[in-house]
């Protein structure tokens, strides 16, 4: 009897066990998923602009989204670089096929539409083309910032390029030039056509738009959860909410092959 009663008890404590292993799995599954956006934008404003995202994926697919930010161009992509960060990430076209070749995510959906960059000058300022703008310092936020690579993609030579400064993101960027601590800059068009008293010298080739890709340690059905919420964003008031925050009227499908090749825009940057 005393056998059978210690065979019992080391079953009940087992099967505790198993309870108690099941429900730490439980609470590792609810921990937060790290949703990183890069620096473009001053971090108060990044999370105003995406904290409606986040608030609509977390209602919509029932799964806990955390909102990660970054200081700067060079944090973010020190972190890029190593791996293993994130879980989910919106970013341009040349990271996003980084991330893809290098680290296995898989793209999601992509807001849409295409992207420029704008080079842009103090309306005071008399520069036509861009070739002008060699030897003169162009304010861009650094890469791996679409802007600053868009920019080495106008400038391929680096004997006949701008003298480069950098700026915290973009809004800051146009400020160097409206205070003449710099000729002109590069910034997204979307930032662009924000600021009236500026002059448009060029806009560069047009990219696919920012995507939503996934990290191999975001399970599957959690990657569909995501990607069927995004495409049907357009469909809730929680959605509409979040794609008015991000300017965009929709998220549109997209897969790999729709970026494919622009993380050749990274060559030169350092840790590539």
């Amino acid at each position: 009897m005393q056998t059978l009663n210690l065979k019992r008890r080391s079953i009940g404590i087992f099967g505790a066990l198993l309870l108690v292993g099941a429900s730490l799995s439980g609470t590792a599954h609810a921990a937060n998923w790290r949703f990183a956006v890069p620096p473009f934008l001053p971090q108060a404003e990044l999370k105003a602009q995406y904290t409606p995202l986040i608030e609509f994926l977390n209602a919509t697919t029932g799964e806990n989204f955390e909102l990660v930010t970054s200081n700067s161009y060079l944090s973010y992509w020190n972190t890029a670089t190593k791996g293993g960060a994130y879980d989910l990430v919106l970013d341009n076209a040349p990271m996003i096929d980084f991330r893809v070749q290098r680290q296995k995510f898989t793209v999601l959906a992509k807001i849409t539409g295409v992207i420029s960059q704008s080079v842009v000058t103090n309306e005071k300022t008399n520069i036509f083309d861009a070739s002008e703008l060699v030897g003169k310092k162009v304010a861009a936020v650094a890469s791996p910032n679409l802007s600053a690579l868009a920019m080495f993609q106008l400038f391929p030579n680096p004997m006949r390029q701008p003298d480069f400064i950098y700026a915290d993101d973009a809004r800051a960027a146009v400020e160097m030039v409206l205070t003449n601590k710099a000729v002109a800059a590069i910034v997204p068009t979307p930032i662009a056509i924000q600021f009236t008293n500026i002059n448009l010298v060029t806009n560069t080739e047009q990219i696919p738009h920012l995507a939503v890709a996934a990290a191999p340690s975001l399970p599957p059905e959690v990657q569909n959860k995501v990607k069927q919420a995004l495409l049907n964003a357009p469909q809730t008031v929680l959605g509409q909410k979040a794609l008015t925050s991000l300017n965009t009227t929709n998220f549109e499908p997209a897969t790999n092959a729709t970026y494919s090749g622009y993380a050749k825009w990274l060559e030169g940057t350092y840790g590539y």
